[in-house]
C-alpha cells in the first residue's frame, strides 16, 4: 500500500517535523511505501519521500481551521496514495503501529473527554456555524491529532469541511475547536468505520497514569503560546 502523511508545521513547530518523520519511518506501518506532505511557511526542500507545500504564514488558528483547504489543494498528489493519516507534528510514536490503522475513515477517540459525558463535551454550541452540534446529538469525540482512511473517503471529508470552513469564515465565524468541530460534526454526519482508543493520540501528562492504557502515539506536552510566536 502506499500511504500519504499529511502534516502542517509553521513558525516553530517547523522544530519537531524531522523527528516526527524519523518516527514515522522507523514505526508506523513499517512495511508500506510512505510519502509525506509538509504544509509549512518555511523555505523547504522537496526530497524523494517528502513533498513541500508553502503557506503565507497567518496567526493561530488559521493555519490548523484551514487545513482541509491546503489538502485539497494537493489533491492530485494525495489521490496517488491508497491511505492518507494527518498527524499533528507534535507527536511521537512510541512503538509499532501496524494495520489495525486501515479503515474506510479513521477517528481516534480523544482521551480527556473519555472522562465526560456526551451533553459535556465542548461541540461547537453556536448555531450559526455549520460545525453546530445541539446538546443531545453526538456520542463520541473525536482529536483532530491522528485521523485518516482510505484516500477517497478522506478527501471527500476535506471536500466538505473546506466548504463549511470557508462560509463560517465569510460570516466571521470561527468554530470553538477549529479544524476539530468540524471534523466532529462530518463524523456525527458519516460515522467513522474505525474508531481508534485514545492510546492513538495519548496526552504525554498521562504517560504512567492510567494501567489500562498503552499508548502509541503521543501528544507532546509543550507551550503553545511560544511555539505559536
Amino acid at each position: 500500500m502506499k500511504i500519504c502523511i499529511l502534516t502542517i508545521a509553521t513558525n516553530k513547530y517547523i522544530n519537531f517535523v524531522q523527528k516526527l518523520y524519523d518516527n514515522i519511518e522507523e514505526y508506523f506501518l513499517p512495511e508500506h511505501e510512505k510519502n509525506c506532505l509538509l504544509i509549512t511557511n518555511h523555505e523547504c526542500e522537496s526530497s524523494d519521500n517528502v513533498r513541500i507545500h508553502n503557506i503565507d504564514h497567518e496567526s493561530w488558528p488559521m493555519p490548523t481551521l484551514k487545513r482541509y483547504n491546503y489538502f485539497l489543494k494537493e489533491k492530485d498528489f494525495i489521490m496517488q496514495h491508497d491511505y492518507c493519516f494527518y498527524f499533528d507534528v507534535d507527536m511521537r510514536i512510541d512503538s509499532v503501529v501496524g494495520e489495525e490503522v486501515f479503515g474506510d475513515l479513521v477517528a481516534t477517540k480523544h482521551f480527556y473527554k473519555l472522562f465526560e459525558k456526551p451533553e459535556q463535551f465542548s461541540y461547537e454550541r453556536n448555531p450559526n456555524s455549520l460545525a453546530y452540534i445541539p446538546v443531545g446529538e453526538g456520542k463520541s469525540y473525536y482529536a483532530g491529532g491522528f485521523n485518516g482512511g482510505k484516500t477517497e473517503k478522506f478527501m471527500e471529508m476535506s471536500e466538505v469541511i473546506a466548504d463549511r470552513v470557508n462560509r463560517d469564515l465569510d460570516n466571521d465565524i470561527i468554530a470553538v475547536w477549529h479544524d476539530e468541530s468540524h471534523m466532529n460534526r462530518y463524523m456525527i454526519d458519516n460515522p467513522p468505520t474505525l474508531e481508534l482508543s485514545s492510546e492513538y493520540c495519548y496526552p504525554e501528562p498521562e504517560l504512567g497514569r492510567h494501567s489500562q492504557f498503552d499508548p502509541k502515539i503521543i501528544a507532546l506536552l509543550k507551550n503553545h503560546n511560544e511555539i505559536r510566536s
